[in-house]
């Protein structure tokens, strides 16, 4: 299927959220439910055998990743056999070994013998009809190898654009107007949190030079930005609670003070830029260039974006109303979005970068971190200046801060795409010179 890759995507969704879900029950079983405020503190309902419910929750959403993930069979290859096939005439009840009952079984079959493909047993070219299936020269051989190579099937960065806008109307007449359009809301919802960091990555594989990275890997990094969430969320709550945060101010309904500043602006970048780029472990041996780390890396960073916005978008939905939502939906999706690819980004250029140039990562990777860190902290201190500072000329401000960090984001997606792209083409220009050096010397 052409975009097969999204149907992909929302498997993984689900199945992060089976594990999201079955994670923060374990949590809160362990560790306790979070105090709201003096007297009055969020319980867990009582659900009998919660340790078995928790243990299906995960079990089911790791199954269902293992599923989507898994690597793909090889391509079957026929191979000749040095004896001659065995067939049998059914008129005739005898058995028939000749040379002339043999038949290959594929075009562009494997020789075990010659160790080459070739297209039929006989040196003839048009001695068997294969039903218009058109036969495997030696030339053309080596794309074989390539069956298990699959682009990603996404569609253009500008369709999602599109079809991400359209969901903000549909999801806003149909919460407006209510009635039967209130059913199509969902289909909203869906595409307005999920499509923006689609955007990204849709974006940035179309402006390989070399050839497409795998599908599959693709799909390995947004899975664990996905899932990156989950223990973000563990390590966030936990400093919330040694920092002695108000929840009721993370909710605006209580004063916004040090201890809530500390947390958004200090705790959860370092942890969130922490996590998120754990997955490029996973396609280490991928990241040759810097246009590859660039992809992998926001390619993470747009998993933990999706599964980020849901949450948020479903809590303003709920707490503020349609008119919030949509809002809070086109913020999100050309806003914070963006900033999720900066840091993984950074780290995954600066492995590359390393790999490539054969040089140490220790610096270049601390000096990316910090960088993801900063921006990330800074955005979300220029997004709490609201609360702590009372006054809609404060709110202005925020607003034409995070304006200026969104270009600023996008500024450096850009720049670090072309300069990924500009080590691609040294890398192609190296590998076509060690080649052609390579025949030089077997010429001689």
């Amino acid at each position: 299927m052409r975009y097969s890759a999204i149907f992909q995507v929302y498997g993984l969704i689900m199945a992060n959220l089976l594990l999201i879900m079955g994670g923060q029950l374990g949590y809160l079983y362990i560790v306790g439910p979070i105090a709201m405020e003096e007297g009055n503190t969020m319980s867990l309902p009582e659900i009998p055998f919660m340790g078995f419910l928790i243990m299906i929750l995960m079990v089911a959403g790791g199954m269902i990743i293992v599923a989507i993930l898994q690597k793909m069979p090889a391509p079957i290859r026929y191979v000749t056999s040095n004896r001659k096939p065995y067939t049998k005439n059914i008129e005739k009840n005898i058995d028939d070994t000749s040379e002339s009952s043999y038949r290959s079984e594929y075009p562009g079959q494997y020789s075990s013998k010659s160790g080459k493909l070739f297209y039929s047993k006989s040196e003839e070219k048009n001695d068997l009809d294969w039903g218009g299936l058109k036969p495997v020269s030696n030339e053309t051989s080596f794309k074989l190898g390539s069956i298990q190579r699959q682009v990603l099937q996404l569609p253009k960065s500008g369709i999602l654009f599109f079809l991400f806008l359209m969901s903000l109307a549909l999801g806003l007449v149909a919460l407006t107007e209510r009635g039967p359009f209130l059913f199509l809301f969902p289909i909203a919802f869906v595409i307005a949190f999920a499509f923006p960091g689609l955007i990204w990555v849709s974006y940035i594989y179309s402006r390989t030079i070399t050839s497409p990275e795998p599908q599959r890997l693709v799909l390995i990094a947004l899975a664990w930005g996905m899932f990156s969430t989950l223990p973000a969320s563990l390590l966030n709550d936990l400093g919330s609670r040694i920092v002695e945060v108000n929840q009721n101010a993370l909710l605006g309904k209580g004063d916004f003070g040090t201890p809530e500043l500390i947390l958004v602006s200090v705790i959860a970048p370092f942890v969130e830029e922490l996590l998120k780029p754990v997955g490029l472990i996973f396609i280490m041996k991928r990241l040759k260039t810097p246009y590859e780390g660039v992809l992998y890396g926001v390619a993470c960073g747009m998993g933990f974006a999706i599964i980020e916005n849901m949450l948020y978008e479903l809590f303003i939905l709920l707490w503020y109303g349609s008119d919030a939502w949509t809002l809070n939906a086109f913020v999100r999706g050309i806003g914070s979005t963006v900033l999720h690819a900066v840091g993984p980004g950074a780290i995954g250029f600066a492995i590359a970068y390393s790999k490539q140039m054969e040089k140490s990562m220790k610096m270049p990777l601390i000096y990316a971190y910090i960088f993801g860190f900063v921006m990330h902290a800074a955005w979300n201190g220029f997004a709490t200046l609201p609360l702590l500072k009372s006054g809609q000329s404060w709110e202005y401000f925020s607003y034409l801060l995070i304006a200026i960090m969104i270009v600023l984001c996008l500024i450096f997606i850009v720049k670090s795409l072309e300069y990924g792209k500009y080590y691609s083409r040294l890398e192609l220009t190296a590998a076509k010179f060690d080649d052609l050096e390579e025949e030089t010397n077997s010429g001689h």
